[in-house]
């Protein structure tokens, strides 16, 4: 979760750290210019509870605090303010202002993945595929669209993949793979009982396993040797659809095909001819 929906959703602040939060959020641009003392004469709170406020959202300290927010502003670049990913917009708005919050939600998700991703991790894993003699993508529902998609692109440039798409042979699949093989899992909730079954079943035979994922906790992520994170905005039961989320991970399949392409970039450019 990004660092100002940690601040506006947390529920355990006291009254002054309540006071914190709520100039940060009414005020994010000002705040990323101060100082925690003149932070502290703004909100009538002692630097000490600035700090323990920091604690309880999760930053190392107020410095850490005005860098994460500062990343976060990028995304108004297009909007004032940043779009609710469950509901990008509401019953009273134009046709024209619905059309343009759905855009600027895309872009601001994929800024937001994009100053929160490890690049170094998705060229690791990037160099897992293009070595791998036996790739296997597992998803469900928009996860394997995505899934998809990647195996598209993989073969385009002659890069075999395995994708099963009926659940129950996806558990099937998991159990006769081979112990050698790369396995790439999508989803962005992590919490589904059938990627779990398969994801231990995988990890139980000793297959690598790679997850792209949102939430940084979900009992998804012990059974995978390397997980990547977007960061997450939307709620499985509250949001209307699968827009941030989709923006965010389809961004990071983006940027890993574009670096294994990378790899062989003449060889791959004679192969698209």
């Amino acid at each position: 979760m990004l660092v100002l929906d940690r601040i506006k959703d947390n529920k355990h602040l006291s009254d002054s750290e309540v006071k914190i939060a709520q100039y940060i959020l009414e005020n994010p641009k000002k705040v990323i210019e101060m100082t925690i003392f003149e932070l502290s004469d703004a909100t009538y709170a002692s630097a000490s509870t600035i700090t323990r406020f920091c604690r309880k959202v999760e930053v190392d300290g107020f410095s850490d605090l005005k860098l994460q927010i500062a990343k976060e502003l990028n995304t108004y670049a297009l909007s004032d303010t940043r779009i609710k990913g469950n509901l990008p917009f509401t019953k009273i708005d134009s046709h024209q202002n619905i059309a343009s919050n759905i855009m600027n939600l895309n872009i601001q998700s994929m800024l937001d993945t994009y100053n929160n991703v490890d690049i170094e991790q998705l060229v690791r894993i990037s160099k897992d595929i293009q070595d791998a003699y036996d790739i296997n993508l597992y998803g469900s529902g928009q996860s394997l669209i995505l899934c998809e998609d990647l195996q598209y692109k993989l073969f385009r440039i002659g890069i075999d993949s395995n994708l099963v798409i009926q659940k129950g042979f996806q558990r099937l699949k998991s159990g006769s793979q081979r112990k050698d093989s790369l396995t790439i899992m999508i989803s962005y909730y992590g919490q589904g009982s059938h990627n779990l079954e398969v994801l231990k079943a995988l990890k139980e035979r000793g297959t690598k396993n790679i997850l792209i994922t949102g939430p940084k906790i979900n009992p998804l992520v012990e059974y995978a040797d390397e997980v990547v994170h977007v960061p997450p905005q939307e709620e499985l039961m509250e949001k209307m659809a699968s827009y941030s989320s989709r923006a965010a991970m389809q961004l990071v399949i983006d940027i890993i095909y574009a670096l294994v392409f990378s790899f062989n970039y003449e060889e791959n450019q004679a192969k698209l001819q």
